[in-house]
């Protein structure tokens, strides 16, 4: 599994490869992760032991904004099609990206695990109440 976390010490984005039973440090300063690891896993997020997790799909949010609005640049010429274009690209994107599991408290992702397909989708009434305990 692959776990791309803000480390809690040094705050800086890592990336880092989990296999079941082993401990995973920071790759930038070495600092233990998974404090909060269980014997399931994904029932509780195992950067800060938020009790609720989410998946949604693994797609990078800039270059589908960035399609939107290469469409509609595009409309005014093409008379409409490039909209269509756009809305095909897409959805072709849309069946082909798998899907992340995402922590609401810390944001942390995990991809490439079977157990993602157990977690509910996004809830904005969680989303939230995590972010009110800030």
């Amino acid at each position: 599994m692959e776990i791309q976390a803000v480390c809690p010490h040094c705050k800086k984005v890592g990336v880092a490869h989990w296999k079941e039973k082993e401990n995973i440090f920071c790759p930038l300063c070495q600092h233990p992760w998974l404090e909060f690891v269980t014997e399931k896993f994904i029932d509780q997020c195992a950067m800060c032991g938020a009790a609720h997790l989410y998946r949604q799909k693994d797609f990078n949010r800039k270059l589908g904004v960035g399609l939107v609005v290469l469409g509609v640049a595009f409309a005014y010429f093409t008379y409409g099609i490039s909209l269509l274009v756009v809305t095909l690209v897409d959805w072709l994107l849309f069946k082909r990206v798998g899907e992340v599991g995402c922590c609401y408290r810390c944001n942390t992702q995990y991809r490439k695990s079977s157990r993602i397909d157990e977690m509910a989708p996004f809830d904005l009434e969680l989303q939230d109440y995590y972010r009110n305990l800030r």
